[in-house]
């Protein structure tokens, strides 16, 4: 029983075991980034490949652009549950999120 107090209290406590956030594209024209600069496409990304709605984005930060403007850095996972990029900046304005 104290065992089973204990992980909860950690799992409580722990900051990186809270519930992350998971974003998802509003439109297929999202841009993949690689800094919070909307021009700057990630490398990967910048032949015109274009993400699907059913995309996701495991929401690791925020950062202000110099324009003012927010954008969502995450790891970016394809349909399948795998990690296509890791570290990936997005526009706030083209991704909603929910926590999980």
């Amino acid at each position: 029983m104290r065992l089973v107090l204990a992980a909860l209290l950690v799992a409580v406590a722990w900051p990186s075991a809270a519930a992350a956030a998971t974003c998802a594209p509003v439109s297929t024209d999202a841009r993949i980034l690689a800094s919070a600069d909307y021009e700057d496409i990630h490398r990967r990304w910048a032949d015109g490949s274009r993400i699907g709605l059913s995309w996701s984005l495991d929401l690791t930060g925020e950062e202000e652009g110099a324009g003012g403007e927010y954008y969502l850095i995450g790891d970016l996972i394809d349909p399948r549950g795998n990690v296509v990029d890791r570290d990936v900046y997005v526009h706030s304005m083209e991704w909603e999120c929910d926590a999980e």
